[in-house]
């Protein structure tokens, strides 16, 4: 029932403004995540001593941190001038709590490596799915010159798929069969992404593909294997750079010139008008610094939020508010550069740990992607956090195991399943 909801949940979060109830975007997506919280928090406790100790301190970390922000929130509602709109501020935590303990409850069950697997699969199919919709333009995902697809704004659909890309990729080079069918949902997602118009999301997501593979040929480097695939990859990074900067140009002519305005020096109008958002927010959040203006609220009549994570918590939730998300995001970041280093470092060998090693610098840089795009496209609204909290859990779980190959499996009483049903697909 978990693993269901969990999936469910999963194809809900792409379809934002298709689950409304009572006009409230992705409605449907919060009351699965809520039953998934419910269902999993309860068994936490006991799921966190299955775990090792530094993922198991990580989930506790953050969740507390997310519970102290869903706090905050509700509190401005005693000040905020629209109270219900601090809701919004509450649905993107929430969506912690039901992604990190669901996914960890199930990969501490039997097979629960095909489990998570199963995640990682329907975040891939959904990406493509997505992408296909916008690019023959069915229903609301219609394409003029930008695309949101069941989003409310193209930003949201580049942050999700930009999200994506680098699990498709991870699932490309660790899997032995299927890889025409993983490259043509690779390209599927670019083609999305051209499509989508958001240049900022466009960029982390060439930009975060491009990294992902320059990881992986390091840690192929450093296992002394498999040269061939390093010389292929050596060139086809910059060829499909160029390839996906063509497609842009050819199918997407106003973001393309906007691109190359920015990268010549020029001042974009988006540019522009986020440094003068910027600058209001922070003025905003300077004239009320211990309680910010209240969760969820718009920056005046001008834009939802601030588009800038950082910025936007100062604004609306004060110093409190700043400090915790940094906080948030410090941890996030240490544990995701030090998943990366031990992973092109460490010295596991064998199919399994190669293929979970993929999966850590896969869902590593899929975190990076939506941090990085939560400084410019969005401000971890509702509509997205589960694309923050989804790689997280993954990155959680793929480290997790990556450490039990480290030292042997040497210590099976952290996951309640044997070896061979652990590696089982």
């Amino acid at each position: 029932m978990l693993q269901a909801s969990v999936l469910l949940l999963i194809v809900s979060i792409w379809f934002p403004g298709a689950t409304r109830i009572a006009g409230t975007d992705g409605s449907l997506s919060f009351l699965l995540a809520l039953f998934c919280a419910i269902a999993s928090i309860v068994a936490y406790a006991e799921t966190a001593r299955r775990l090792h100790r530094t993922e198991a301190a990580l989930a506790t970390a953050v969740l507390t941190i997310s519970a102290f922000i869903i706090i905050l929130s509700l509190l401005s509602m005693l000040y905020a001038d629209n109270p219900l709109r601090t809701m919004r501020a509450v649905f993107a935590q929430v969506f912690g709590f039901a992604i990190i303990p669901a996914v960890a409850a199930i990969s501490t069950r039997p097979r629960g490596l095909v489990a998570v697997d199963r995640v990682v699969m329907t975040i891939v199919i959904m990406s493509v799915v997505t992408s296909c919709l916008v690019a023959i333009g069915l229903g609301d995902a219609r394409f003029a010159d930008r695309a949101e697809g069941y989003f409310k704004h193209s930003n949201q659909l580049g942050i999700a798929l930009s999200a994506g890309l680098p699990l498709i990729a991870a699932k490309l080079v660790s899997s032995r069969r299927h890889r025409v069918l993983l490259l043509g949902c690779l390209v599927a997602v670019l083609l999305g992404l051209v499509k989508s118009g958001s240049k900022t999301n466009f960029v982390l997501g060439v930009a975060g593909l491009g990294a992902f593979f320059g990881l992986y040929s390091i840690y192929l480097i450093r296992r002394k294997k498999n040269p061939v695939k390093i010389i292929v990859g050596t060139v086809t990074a910059p060829i499909l750079l160029q390839v996906s900067l063509m497609a842009l140009q050819s199918l997407n002519p106003r973001a393309y010139n906007l691109l190359a305005l920015q990268l010549s020096g020029g001042e974009a109008h988006s540019v522009v008008s986020r440094q003068r958002l910027w600058s209001i927010s922070m003025d905003l959040g300077l004239s009320h610094p211990f309680m910010g203006v209240g969760a969820g609220q718009p920056v005046g009549d001008i834009a939802p939020h601030s588009h800038n994570l950082f910025i936007d918590f100062f604004r609306t939730l004060g110093l409190p508010g700043v400090a915790l998300v940094s906080i948030m995001v410090l941890l996030v970041m240490a544990y995701l550069v030090s998943a990366v280093l031990c992973t092109l470092f460490g010295n596991d060998r064998g199919d399994h740990a190669a293929e979970v090693n993929v999966m850590v610098l896969g869902t590593s840089v899929s975190v990076w992607n939506y941090i990085l795009a939560n400084q410019m496209s969005d401000s971890f609204g509702p509509s997205t956090a589960a694309f923050f909290w989804l790689p997280l859990a993954l990155l959680i779980f793929y480290r997790g195991m990556q450490r039990s190959l480290q030292t042997g499996l040497e210590r099976p009483k952290l996951y309640p399943v044997t070896g061979s049903q652990l590696f089982q697909h």
